[in-house]
């Protein structure tokens, strides 16, 4: 919530406020994935992998968290707790991405408190400005754990 404060201390309009959160989203997102790259990436040399980084296209989401998982599998071969909660991360960034989707897919218009958005059998949802703020935090959250582990 400290995000919507900081858009009523600078009066921003609905639309300001609107590009505002759908930037810090996809912005979130980004840093989420770059996060996770440099972790595998730390994770690689921690384990004496010294082979180049380079990769022709950037990985998706899901390519990197399975790569994550075969890492600390890896890692933590008789604990299975850092598994368990890679397994709970998965299925969070899964319903963000999806989230995520929505807004950047399915975008119309600005509507009240928020904008309308059509999903992928094109229904007409209603997206506040609170719930879009509740999930970039939910997406920060996230970072947060995998950089814990």
């Amino acid at each position: 919530m400290g995000h919507m404060a900081l858009i009523a201390d600078r009066e921003f309009s609905q639309d300001e406020a609107l590009l505002y959160g759908i930037g810090r989203l996809i912005c979130a997102w980004g840093m989420l994935e770059q996060g996770l790259e440099e972790k595998l990436i730390a994770l690689r040399t921690a384990a004496g992998d010294v082979r180049a980084a380079g990769i022709r296209a950037k990985p998706g989401m899901s390519r990197l968290m399975a790569e994550l998982r075969a890492m600390i599998s890896m890692r933590d071969r008789r604990d299975g707790a850092a598994l368990a909660q890679i397994a709970e991360i998965e299925c969070d960034i899964q319903r963000i991405d999806r989230f995520r989707g929505l807004i950047v897919s399915g975008f119309q218009s600005p509507d009240g408190d928020g904008f309308a958005c059509r999903d992928h059998k094109n229904n007409v949802v209603h997206v506040s400005l609170q719930q879009l703020n509740k999930e970039i935090s939910h997406l920060e959250d996230v970072g947060d754990r995998l950089m814990a582990l």
